[in-house]
């Protein structure tokens, strides 16, 4: 079933911007929300997406928020997990790919500790919310520098590893399933997500085009009790609270 979805904007001096948003994403425009399950609302602040019906916030990308900022300033290689799954260190600069870009929070975390990072995101939705918050942040003298390290890329990304010209040296995979409703995510967020995106059903897919594309590792972010993706076997993994790392070496 299609997504009823549409573009409006929070004020008439913003109309022309998200009718253009609209064109560019294939979606209609509108005045009248009510007649859609999700609008894309563009905002003075932000480009937000919200359920329509709901009393709930929109969901929006914000790398200046409080929480994000206090992990960013307090960003480590040793107290970031996925930094160490990663395998990162300062003596080397290896091209990473986030191959599953989604809200772009690994990826901007990575770019903090120094780090170029290509972001693929598949949903034209998701990427114009990252994109926008990436422009946002952009803004911010303490933060641009991070963000410029993000390349962004709307793409399907089995499509984009099976014909990279530069093989990247690590793929980062954090793909939807359907068994990560009951984990402690926040459930807005993933509700949107499901909604909006659905389950990654190609994931074994993904996962074999990441292991023929990476020259060092591909590592895959899991629900903590979660089977690996069917497919081969992790070299190791790295459980964490709630979560686990499988990584697989790739390089002879």
């Amino acid at each position: 079933m299609a997504l009823n979805i549409a573009v409006t904007s929070s004020k008439t001096d913003l109309e022309k911007d998200a009718q253009s948003l609209a064109n560019e994403l294939d979606l209609p425009f509108t005045l009248d929300p009510a007649q859609y399950d999700f609008i894309l609302q563009l905002t003075p602040k932000h480009l937000g997406l919200l359920k329509t019906g709901k009393k709930m916030l929109p969901l929006f990308v914000d790398f200046l928020s409080g929480k994000l900022s206090y992990r960013r300033e307090h960003a480590s290689l040793r107290n970031e997990s996925l930094a160490r799954a990663l395998g990162l260190n300062h003596r080397t600069s290896p091209l990473i790919v986030d191959a599953t870009a989604g809200l772009g929070r690994d990826s901007f975390i990575l770019a903090s500790l120094g780090f170029e990072i290509q972001l693929l995101e598949r949903s034209p939705i998701i990427h114009a919310l990252l994109e926008d918050g990436m422009n946002r942040a952009r803004l911010n003298a303490h933060v641009a520098p991070i963000i410029n390290r993000m390349h962004l890329t709307q793409t399907d990304a089995k499509i984009w590893l099976e014909n990279s010209i530069d093989q990247p040296d690590i793929v980062y995979l954090d793909p939807m399933f359907p068994d990560r409703q009951k984990t402690a995510l926040v459930k807005k967020e993933m509700q949107f997500f499901q909604d909006v995106l659905g389950h990654d059903l190609d994931a074994e897919e993904l996962l074999s085009a990441a292991l023929a594309c990476a020259h060092k590792r591909v590592v895959v972010k899991r629900p903590r009790l979660a089977d690996p993706i069917n497919g081969p076997t992790p070299s190791f993994s790295m459980k964490g609270s709630s979560s686990r790392f499988d990584i697989y070496l790739t390089q002879e």
